[in-house]
């Protein structure tokens, strides 16, 4: 079978600096001429799509790690790219270029079951759903006539994500001579295990289920149920959920302001439940993957990053979560020295305490006060600046590696409440999720929680 993604290790490499230099290169410009002729958001957005259709074309053809690298800063740094070409950039979270053929889409079928997709379903449709960073989706029908989705890992996605890693981990090599500061091998080593792990859609299969029982307390959220018959390593078939993704519903100006607080709400609780009540995080929360199911329900989907935290860095965050809920003042960096945070130097203690607290009240803003608009959200602006002010505490602080995917989800999941636009009570919204999952935690993370003597009987309150 053809490899449909380029494995080479040093030309990804080369292509991935080329188009980050080149991006870098035109925003700087683009920005430098807005400061000094004055020029309006709309010129800007017109200088700088062919930048965004450019980074769609270059990490959207390469796949794996790049795809999702471009996935990431569309919704991370949505300041850096006006409305109009953030669009532009935005089909990498859906639709990327250089689709399989169709050819290409059965063999992949066919070297995992050694039938064609034709033959073994009542109906195929050649023409994908969706394509993003590792594979694609196409509709299908079972002989019974259920409705399915089946997804087809890219031939060759497996190499080129060991090149992308090689080439992750040289620079962290690199950076580490820099005296220990910059070592973030530890940090690429854990994106490369997951990296990994979602080349295998069985695993991916063991993971939607767990996901699946999270979320149970939550009936707005609906998980599709597996078909494993024609589940296997690199293809997964799944009940078909319709709806148009969040990423449409965030694009489309008939959503009012009620159903984007509504689709935001659902995604509160699709983050932070699972969490919260059983230590799992879904750390790729694009909003290509969730439904918007007509009855108002919330489909997720793409299980392929989530994780399982430990205890204590669980009730860390459940001491801070419900601090801020109460407007309750605790010292965020006496929570994190428990959860192996590296903190600094102990001579700059008391500094370092002051930046965590000022971090803590940027980004506490949607949960210390009852009404937060995400569509004039500044945060990420604001959290930019306060690690400018102090940038040398800024990199002392070091989280454990599995606070990785835990602050990928968080940043993720605030890009998509951007997108949203989404405005109203999230404080309230919050408490809701915190008290069911108070109500149905896991004994042994309730064991820990209540060991902590942090919490009332309803810390929602």
């Amino acid at each position: 079978m053809n490899e449909h993604v380029k494995g080479g290790r040093l030309k990804r490499m080369a292509r991935l600096a080329t188009v980050t230099a080149k991006t870098a290169r035109d925003v700087v410009a683009v920005r430098a001429r807005q400061k000094i002729s004055g020029v309006d958001e709309h010129a800007v957005a017109d200088a700088l799509k062919p930048t965004a259709a450019r980074m769609v074309e270059v990490l959207g053809e390469m796949k794996g790690a790049a795809t999702k690298l471009g996935q990431f800063i569309s919704l991370a740094d949505q300041e850096t790219f006006p409305e109009e070409a953030r669009k532009v950039l935005h089909k990498l979270l859906n639709q990327t270029p250089e689709r399989m053929t169709a050819e290409q889409a059965r063999a992949v079928f066919f070297g995992e079951f050694g039938q064609d997709p034709r033959d073994v379903f009542a109906q195929w449709d050649d023409e994908p759903l969706a394509s993003a960073s590792m594979g694609q989706v196409h509709a299908a029908t079972l002989q019974n006539g259920r409705e399915v989705v089946v997804k087809l890992q890219f031939p060759g996605v497996d190499r080129a994500i060991d090149s992308d890693v090689r080439n992750a981990v040289a620079m962290a090599r690199g950076l580490a001579f820099g005296g220990g500061v910059l070592d973030v091998k530890r940090y690429v080593d854990e994106i490369a295990e997951t990296l990994r792990r979602e080349l295998d859609y069985r695993e991916e299969v063991k993971q939607l289920r767990a996901y699946k029982t999270a979320l149970e307390p939550w009936p707005d959220l609906v998980v599709p149920e597996p078909i494993d018959e024609w589940s296997s390593h690199r293809v997964v078939t799944l009940e078909r959920l319709f709806g148009p993704t969040m990423l449409q519903a965030a694009e489309d100006p008939a959503y009012t302001d009620e159903q984007r607080y509504r689709i935001a709400s659902q995604l509160v609780a699709a983050i932070w439940g699972p969490f919260l009540r059983c230590q799992l995080i879904h750390a790729d929360p694009h909003p290509g993957n969730y439904i918007v199911l007509e009855d108002g329900r919330l489909g997720v989907l793409d299980f392929g990053a989530t994780k399982n935290l430990t205890t204590p860095f669980t009730v860390a965050y459940w001491r801070i979560v419900t601090a801020a809920m109460r407007l309750e003042d605790i010292s965020i960096y006496d929570v994190l020295a428990t959860v192996d945070f590296e903190l600094g130097p102990p001579e700059n203690a008391d500094k370092t305490r002051k930046w965590l607290q000022e971090l803590a009240l940027i980004v506490e803003r949607p949960i210390r006060n009852e009404f937060y608009d995400w569509g004039a959200c500044q945060l990420a602006i604001d959290c930019r600046k306060h690690y400018m002010r102090d940038p040398t505490t800024a990199v002392r602080v070091r989280g454990p590696v599995e606070s990785l995917m835990f602050y990928r989800a968080a940043v993720g999941a605030s890009g998509d409440f951007r997108m949203l636009r989404a405005k109203g009570n999230f404080r309230d919204v919050l408490r809701g999720v915190v008290k069911t999952a108070w109500e149905t935690m896991d004994p042994e993370l309730r064991k820990a929680a209540d060991a902590a003597s942090v919490f009332i009987d309803d810390p929602s309150t």
